[in-house]
């Protein structure tokens, strides 16, 4: 499964998810899904988690879940998502949404209960870390300790941080990357 984004043709964006044999390299299909498509990843159940970055301007970023059984989308969260990492039921989610019209980004972390499709919290950094952290870049849960890691790409030209916070989501420690 890719994520066709179609970034480089703005305004048109691509709105797809091909399917790929990896035998033949040859693409068996498109699922159509929202637009500005970025990030991939599947739960135990073989569902697949989509983020989009929407068009920066009146379509928001959003979370599309699409059922690898039967290639189709089956919800749209309406959850912003840059990336998230998949823990057990859980998925962790930042999203970084740039808005042309406010010359701003808007950023959230939140952790969706993957059973439910509900968000458990839309803030998980609980002690005030979050306002240190510019642009979200990267996210991993320890499968064992639970602990959350973050990276912060900053402005892409600076050395980043990577933070890690504990299951409370407090931070634990940090590093300059």
């Amino acid at each position: 499964y890719v994520a066709n984004s179609g970034g480089y043709r703005f305004p048109d964006y691509d709105n797809t998810i091909s399917v790929v044999d990896l035998e033949s390299f040859t693409e068996l299909k498109k699922i159509a899904a929202g637009i500005n498509l970025h990030r991939l990843k599947a739960d135990r159940q073989g569902k697949l988690y989509v983020t989009s970055r929407g068009d920066y301007y009146s379509i928001p970023s959003n979370l599309f879940i699409v059922d690898t059984q039967t290639d189709a989308v089956t919800d749209t969260l309406n959850i912003p998502a840059s990336n998230l990492y998949i823990s057990g039921d859980s998925a962790y989610i930042y999203s970084v949404e740039w808005n042309w019209n406010t010359q701003s980004n808007t950023i959230r972390y939140a952790i969706v209960n993957l059973a439910t499709k509900q968000a458990v919290t839309h803030s998980f950094i609980t002690d005030g870390t979050e306002k240190q952290i510019k642009i979200p870049y990267g996210i991993a849960v320890h499968p064992v300790t639970k602990d959350i890691y973050v990276t912060d790409a900053k402005d892409y030209v600076s050395p980043g941080t990577l933070y890690c916070f504990d299951k409370t989501a407090k931070k634990k420690w940090s590093v300059v990357t």
